[in-house]
């Protein structure tokens, strides 16, 4: 498959004749439909319905317009991206967040390059995807937490981190269901959402919160999921508690909807890091590196 077939197709699709069509495409009508048929017999398969005026898109070719729509665009970047081979002419960065920063503090930190003109893609994963990600240099930089006296984060050694700020992971519950908790406290139980052990919070909970929870009973891990938004909610239902970084809740503490428990459990002091690859990269990710980096130093 070729970028110009694909292009070729799309141009039919998305002017609904091939007289427009081939006019966008800038070749004649007679070159455009010989075009058009070689690739069909490329392909081995009919691409329009021309018992019709004007043709259509055979049902089977219209199913796949949205993946051929992405591959367009994807090829494009890459044509781009291997031509500039100095990344003089890059004007995209991608960034790396995990879940409870990406819904915080990610915006304010972007805020901060927004006049420098870019397109910035945001992915949004645990921990350890964002740091693979930017091993793998399928990202620029990350945005992540850590926890002093934790493991020493994978791969640091080819890292460039830069302490961003710091953030508590607070247990939260709902305002109005404290009864629930209580009563669960009297049976000498804390139900609890529990992050699982292959993630980072989940390695936090383990080694920082669980242990210093003996007191209280038994700990009942009512949920499990690796998503902190996710964790949130079901503490706002009052299903149980849910340890999450305090901007992610703070709005909501205030408002008295979630309840802060840190004077009876256990909290994790964390600091918020951006990281990326030492070695020297695009000159726009260097531009936006040190406007992050210039303005903490500020």
């Amino acid at each position: 498959m070729r970028l110009e077939w694909i292009e070729d197709i799309l141009a039919v699709a998305e002017h609904g004749s091939f007289q427009t069509a081939c006019e966008k495409r800038n070749v004649s009508q007679p070159a455009f439909s010989r075009r058009i048929r070689q690739i069909e017999l490329t392909l081995g398969v009919t691409l329009f319905d021309r018992s019709t005026r004007p043709a259509h898109l055979s049902p089977h070719i219209q199913d796949q317009l949205d993946r051929m729509r992405e591959l367009s665009a994807g090829l494009r970047d890459l044509t781009a991206a291997l031509q500039d081979k100095d990344g003089t002419r890059r004007r995209r960065i991608v960034i790396a967040s995990q879940h409870a920063i990406a819904a915080t503090s990610t915006p304010e930190i972007m805020g901060r390059f927004a006049d420098l003109d870019i397109d910035t893609r945001l992915r949004s994963a645990n921990r350890d995807d964002c740091l693979a990600q930017i091993m793998t240099r399928r990202a620029d930089i990350a945005f992540i937490h850590d926890v002093i006296g934790a493991e020493e984060i994978p791969g640091s050694d080819f890292l460039e981190i830069t302490t961003m700020g710091r953030e508590t992971l607070i247990p939260v519950f709902a305002g109005d269901k404290l009864a629930l908790l209580n009563d669960a406290y009297s049976h000498g139980e804390l139900p609890v959402i529990a992050y699982p052990a292959d993630v980072f919070l989940g390695q936090v909970q383990r080694q920082f919160i669980f242990p210093r929870l003996v007191r209280v009973g038994r700990v009942r891990p009512r949920l499990e999921t690796a998503l902190t938004l996710a964790a949130l909610e079901f503490a706002r239902t009052g299903f149980a508690v849910a340890w999450v970084p305090e901007p992610l809740a703070r709005d909501e503490i205030r408002d008295g909807r979630l309840v802060d428990l840190r004077a009876t459990l256990p909290a994790v002091p964390m600091t918020l890091i951006a990281a990326r690859l030492s070695n020297p990269t695009t000159p726009i990710v260097n531009n936006v590196w040190e406007r992050i980096v210039g303005t903490i130093r500020s």
